[in-house]
């Protein structure tokens, strides 16, 4: 599953959902918004080498692009305690990232009437294929760019044999083949058990089928167009399927402690075979913005189907596409192979992207970028020039937190330079709660109940963190405070019912 989509909700909830195709403007004065941005930067910065101290994560590496500023930077190491940090040379797979790439061909091939989105696949394949559809629905061009083929099984088996080979370090390149040949084969016994293009199912056979049809109708080897796109883009260190040309550039990553195999893309690599630098990715992403009202980058962030599990929407192999309130249109997609976890995040209207990348895809380290990512790094651009306090909060915090209780007290009613939301200031207690810094998350909790002495909630989460720690006496006093602010709060009438029998059992 996209993990966007998994974590959409930390930033993007209550949101009314459109196509890309409307406009926001902020004007502010270069001066001021040089001045914001560095600030920005600074505590892009503090959370990235926080994320870093929890030493699940090796290394990160973040671009953001704003209003014409671009930011890149490298943290961590690409092998713990080797001292050798990622830079601008470091090759990354980006793995599903290289769809988009994909769909943007199909794009610019659709406007040109090379390609129709509702003509049969077999249409451009050679061969018969009778199985390719469902009581007389047709699998189309447009449900190979939206996941939804309606397929039984969402590989065939010899494409799945290999990427299992694959991600268990097994694949041997000299060995071990997939073709093109090999897929259309065994496309002969798929079974289509659904009418296309009403399922969603996350396949990698789709991408690569739309490889071959852009061979058929642009005369020209796939890897050509793709070289030729990429150039175009000015991504001049971007290569695809060129894992193994560059092995000493690949950046190495780790499931844990443990080293992970090189990534391999049976087929074409149209599914997730490219390796790209965080400057060659930064480039595409400015592209996408400074060129958003352009005929291709349109049609390919143009939504074409929506899956009816969850009401997400999907594009030219873009994932998420969508409108909210504050951001306008924004699309993004991920990229997860055996070593790196990579995210780009598309918001043209509010004329911003991100990019983050970690080279170690263990639980831990992939939660770490999440929350890297959509906690810490976008809310802060979706308010920007504004600064986030909430965050000015929590890094001062992590340093000092004297001096982040005396900056906010100074800070809070500089209501143009900043903003801030009590409840991310709460959740931030609840962080620390999570990580089992339990005194720091009372520490928090209590300063909070000083700064804001008639939020109800508040009182609610001081009393959790010490029912948490065991300290049944400042709990009750805590939930007792909450329930005379706000007699209706459950939480705390629970929790009171808890410590009651909690007392009768000693």
């Amino acid at each position: 599953m996209n993990l966007i989509k998994k974590i959409t909700y930390i930033t993007l909830f209550g949101l009314t959902i459109f196509s890309c195709n409307s406009e926001k403007k902020v004007n502010i004065s270069e001066d001021s918004a040089k001045d914001a941005f560095n600030k920005l930067t600074n505590l892009v910065d503090g959370f990235a080498e926080n994320s870093i101290q929890k030493g699940n994560a090796n290394s990160f590496a973040i671009a953001i692009y704003k209003d014409g500023e671009m930011y890149q930077n490298y943290y961590g190491e690409i092998d713990k305690e080797d001292n050798n940090k990622p830079n601008d040379s470091s090759l990354y797979e980006i793995a599903s990232i290289t769809k988009t790439f994909t769909g943007s061909l199909v794009a610019k091939a659709v406007l040109i009437g090379k390609i129709g989105l509702d003509d049969d696949i077999r249409k451009y394949l050679k061969g018969n294929y009778p199985n390719l559809e469902f009581e007389g629905h047709p699998i189309t061009v447009k449900h190979l760019l939206t996941h939804s083929m309606g397929l039984k099984n969402k590989h065939t088996k010899g494409f799945e044999a290999i990427s299992n080979k694959v991600t268990s370090g097994t694949y041997d390149y000299k060995t071990d083949s997939y073709s093109i040949d090999d897929l259309l084969e065994e496309l002969k016994t798929v079974e289509v058990d659904k009418k296309p293009g009403t399922v969603f199912a996350y396949n990698s056979v789709g991408p690569e089928l739309l490889a071959h049809i852009l061979e058929n109708v642009n005369k020209k080897p796939f890897k050509m167009q793709m070289d030729a796109f990429f150039k175009e883009l000015g991504m001049n260190d971007t290569y695809l399927e060129y894992s193994q040309n560059y092995k000493h550039r690949l950046v190495k990553g780790y499931k844990g402690e443990v080293l992970a195999p090189i990534d391999h893309d049976p087929v074409y690599g149209a599914a997730g075979g490219a390796i790209s630098t965080l400057p060659d990715l930064a480039k595409y992403m400015q592209y996408l913005i400074d060129n958003k009202n352009g005929p291709w980058i349109k049609e390919a962030s143009r939504v074409l189907f929506t899956d009816p599990d969850d009401d997400e929407q999907i594009g030219y192999l873009w994932q998420s596409i969508g409108f909210a309130e504050e951001e306008g249109c924004y699309y993004s997609k991920t990229g997860t192979s055996n070593r790196i976890q990579s995210g780009i995040l598309i918001c043209p209207d509010s004329n911003y992207g991100i990019i983050v990348m970690v080279n170690n895809t263990s639980d831990q380290a992939m939660r770490d970028w999440e929350l890297l990512f959509f906690r810490d790094i976008e809310p802060m651009v979706i308010k920007y020039p504004k600064l986030d306090l909430s965050s000015v909060f929590r890094k001062d915090f992590n340093e000092n937190p004297k001096k982040a209780y005396q900056n906010f007290r100074t800070l809070k009613s500089d209501t143009v330079t900043y903003h801030f939301a009590v409840r991310d200031l709460n959740n931030f207690g609840y962080d620390l709660l999570n990580d089992k810094e339990y005194q720091k998350s009372i520490a928090v909790f209590k300063f909070l109940t000083e700064e804001f002495p008639e939020n109800a909630n508040i009182y609610d989460s001081l009393g959790e963190a010490y029912f948490i720690t065991e300290d049944y006496k400042n709990a009750l006093i805590s939930f007792k405070k909450a329930l005379e602010l706000n007699p209706d709060m459950k939480t705390s009438k629970n929790h009171i019912k808890k410590i009651k029998e909690l007392s009768t059992q000693q």
